[in-house]
Parts: structure tokens; sequence; C-alpha cells
């Protein structure tokens, strides 16, 4: 959550094209290369993590537990943002077109940075409809006394899901994920709910195949795999590998391949690599955990505006990229400090108000 400000405050100086996004006098190929690493694995890794905790807790507290919580940390917070979104973002980044302040609302560009959340939502209105539709098709399947056939198809699924989600090495899960990303929207998860789904899916076979266990021991492995994947996925984008891909369409397929390797792979180095190190208590990673769904929430208006104030300043650009993101983190956390946490708000965001103390960081 908190590499959104990384990845939004790096929009204005990379070298690919950003649509309806100002850019600054000149781009850096470092910059662009931070930005595609960030971004191969990092909404894989979100999608994953919610998967993984929607099955932790419905297997808790229950289906309609989860469907409620759905509710408040969810749609709540979306409807909220999505109209603090929708009176910022349009004249801020109007200023950085313009260096001219003029304050309007609009409908143009949304969902912007919280198009996660309208993913989250389409995987619970789904969760509702399938729960319905198997309630009734399973019932009238034992009224018509079709045993055989309600068995066929348990084993069915029971296979299905072992192949692509239960393998220790996730070779089916890539291969059917590279399917889902050969339409215009390629292997981007923004514009693909069912991209972004088949990671919540495996996320959520996770927890239910205790795989977890097996991406902590291996995570060094995973991570020479990723690796390597990012540097063909590197060499090609920056041309050292030339691939011709508009004489050539087929060029395609592997291209796509190599990103989703590289994303599912470098995933699950991250979940098993901080699921080794980190498995003691720390109150200060706590703090910047519950403040991370906030601060993601609230950074964008920020970042936009100081990124685009700073166009008129000329001094080295990966001096403003680092900048920025020390400010908009500095912003938004005192923001979370004492205007969020002890307030009602942070029932929604965290379920619960908290205190500030500085003993948290002794």
């Amino acid at each position: 959550m908190l590499l959104g400000i990384v990845l939004h405050a790096a929009l204005p100086y990379v070298s690919m094209d950003v649509p309806d996004w100002p850019s600054d006098k000149s781009d850096s190929e470092i910059i662009s290369i931070i930005v595609q690493f960030i971004h191969l694995w990092r909404m894989p890794v979100f999608f994953i993590l919610s998967g993984f905790f929607a099955h932790l807790l419905i297997s808790r507290n229950g289906l309609t537990h989860w469907w409620k919580n759905r509710v408040s940390r969810i749609l709540l917070p979306l409807i909220i943002f999505s109209l603090l979104m929708m009176t910022t973002l349009p004249w801020i980044v109007k200023f950085g077109y313009t260096q001219k302040l003029e304050f309007f609302y609009s409908f143009e560009g949304y969902p912007y940075h919280l198009w996660f959340l309208w993913h989250l939502l389409i995987f619970f209105v789904l969760s509702v409809i399938l729960k319905l539709y198997f309630l009734i098709i399973s019932k009238l399947l034992i009224f018509l006394k079709l045993n055989k056939l309600i068995n066929l198809l348990s084993k069915t699924n029971h296979y299905f899901l072992k192949f692509v989600f239960y393998s220790k090495i996730p070779i089916p899960f890539i291969l059917v994920i590279s399917i889902f990303s050969l339409g215009e929207t390629g292997p981007d998860l923004i514009l693909n709910p069912i991209l972004s789904g088949m990671y919540f899916m495996f996320g959520y076979q996770i927890f239910n195949n205790h795989n977890l266990h097996n991406i902590v021991r291996t995570w060094k492995y995973y991570s020479l795999i990723s690796i390597f994947f990012f540097v063909l996925y590197t060499l090609i984008n920056i041309e050292i590998i030339k691939l011709d891909f508009e004489s050539h369409p087929i060029y395609g397929i592997p291209y796509i391949l190599i990103y989703n390797f590289s994303s599912v792979f470098f995933a699950l180095f991250f979940i098993g690599l901080f699921e080794c190190k980190l498995i003691n208590y720390s109150k200060i990673l706590r703090i910047f955990s519950d403040s991370a769904y906030w601060i993601y929430l609230i950074h964008l208006p920020i970042v936009a505006f100081i990124t685009f104030f700073m166009f008129k300043f000329d001094f080295s650009i990966e001096l403003k990229f680092m900048l920025s993101i020390l400010l908009t983190t500095l912003i938004s956390y005192i923001s979370y400090k004492y205007l969020v946490r002890p307030s009602y708000l942070a029932v929604l965001l965290n379920g619960k108000k908290r205190k500030f103390s500085w003993k948290m960081f002794e």
C-alpha cells in the first residue's frame, strides 16, 4: 500500500507515456525501471494476501461476517474517498498542465487509484451471487436425487482447484493467468478484474491447502527465478532484446509469460521472505501497517500536487522524486496520527480507534 506513493511520485518522470497525467521536462530511465519492478509484483501481492485473509476471516467467523466486513472496510471507504478524489484530483491534474489553480470537481479519470476497491467489491458481490446459486443448484440436485452428478461436480471442482492452485511450483496458475492476459489489457490488473480475481483465488487457496509453509521454505529459490525473469523483462523493455511485436504479434505470448513468471514468483518470494524473517510482533511495524490503508487512500492528491508544483524548479528529477516521496509520506502519516487514528474513521479502516503514543517507538 505504501509503495503506491513511490509509483505515483514517479509518474511525471518515467520514460513511458502515462495517459492524462502531466510530465516533467525530462525523464529518468532509473525511475522507470523502479516503477516497472514495483508494478510487476505489488498488486499481485496485494490480491494474494486479500484472498488469503478473506479465507482466514471466513474460516473463523463465517461468510456472513466477511460480507459485513467488506461493507465497512471496502464499500464505505470507497464512497467517502471517491467523493474526495472527485473534488481534488481534477483541478490538481489541470494545475499540472497549466500551473494555474482553478477549483472544480469532475468524474473524469475516475476511479483513479481506487480501482482495486472496485475489484474487491466485485469479488464481494460475486461471492453473494455464487453462494445463492450453488445453494439453489445443490438443493435442486438433492431434490431430483442426482447424487452421482453432485459427486461428479464436486470431484471436478476439486481436481480443477488442485491443478491450478495447489501446485508447489505455480506453473499451472501462471499458464492460466497468461491465457487471461492475452486480451487488449494484457497482464495489467487495473482493467482486468478476472486477473486480479485469479490472484485473489490463488491466495484464498494458499490458506486452504496450507501452502504458506512451502512458500516460507522455498522463498530463496523463488527469488532467483523472479530475478531471472525480471532481467529478461527489463532487457526486452529497454530493447537490448528486440521483439518486433507489430510484425510478429506471436511474440506477445512469450512476453506475457515472462511478465507473469516474474510477477508470481516475486509475489511468492516477498511473502515467503517476510513471513520467514518478520515473525515477531513489532509495534513500529504495527503503526505503519495500521496507517497504510489511510495513507494509500489519501496520498494521490498530495503527491500529485507536490510533483506538479516542482515542475517550475530546475534541479535533478531524481531529487524531486525522492523529495515528493518524503513529503507525501510525512504529510499523510501526520494526518493519520492526529486526524484518523483517534477518530471514528479509524473504525472503518482498522476496526477501532487507537490512541497515539510515542512509547511505540521506544
